[in-house]
């Protein structure tokens, strides 16, 4: 994206199928597909590749972009919010902003599209889970122009709203467990995960063969056994 790292504000993956980049003078959006594939590895904290608390689980309201519509806007900085409320105290905190004018709603989350295909295909072409499974990584992405037009088509076709977000918590949930499954073994890769996220990987398993084989292959390879 040639941005320097100290003129850069922020950047986020957009529900465009584009990677949005805020920096001090301009806003600047690439397509997911140019990018090259070696950019993931040392864009990603080990740390995050070991987190399952993807919706902040133990939070009382829980504000993000990823379950709410792009349409209002094509900058991340501008775009609608999800908002999650999960207790009465939470409640109480959404009411007390509204009350004070300073916040808005605009009715229930909604979405469309499957993701659950998509999300086993994000996982099959993702980097590091290549880079696990001893496979090559492409050093280029798509040229500009094709990855324009497949950034449209996905974002025509593809999963939007609610149901974006749960493409995206499910592929970060497939990709962490692989992850820790190599790294630490069957057994602590399960005792570090919620209920809820190790029933997401075993619904995964049992419906996608692809899957359940590229489990195991990288459960053999473990040195954590």
């Amino acid at each position: 994206v040639n941005v320097k790292e100290d003129n850069m504000q922020g950047y986020e993956f957009m529900q465009d199928f584009k990677v949005h980049v805020k920096t001090e003078s301009s806003y600047i959006k690439k397509p997911y597909f140019v990018l090259p594939g070696s950019i993931a590895e040392p864009s990603i904290a080990t740390s995050c590749l070991a987190c399952f608390d993807y919706t902040n689980g133990l939070a009382d309201v829980v504000v993000g972009y990823m379950g709410a519509p792009l349409d209002g806007s094509e900058r991340m900085d501008e775009a609608y919010q999800t908002l999650t409320i999960r207790n009465e105290r939470g409640e109480k905190m959404v009411e007390s902003a509204i009350s004070s004018n300073r916040l808005q709603t605009f009715g229930p989350a909604r979405g469309t599209g499957a993701h659950e295909k998509l999300a086993i295909a994000t996982v099959n072409s993702d980097s590091i889970v290549l880079k696990m499974l001893g496979k090559r990584v492409p050093e280029k992405g798509m040229p500009l122009l094709i990855g324009e037009i497949m950034a449209t088509v996905m974002r025509s076709v593809g999963p939007k709203g609610i149901n974006f977000a749960r493409y995206s918590i499910d592929y970060h949930i497939l990709r962490n467990y692989l992850h820790v499954l190599k790294e630490w073994g069957p057994r602590r890769a399960k005792k570090s995960m919620p209920q809820y996220s190790m029933e997401i990987v075993q619904k995964y398993i049992q419906k996608n063969e692809k899957f359940a084989e590229i489990c195991e292959k990288i459960m053999n390879s473990s040195p954590n056994q």
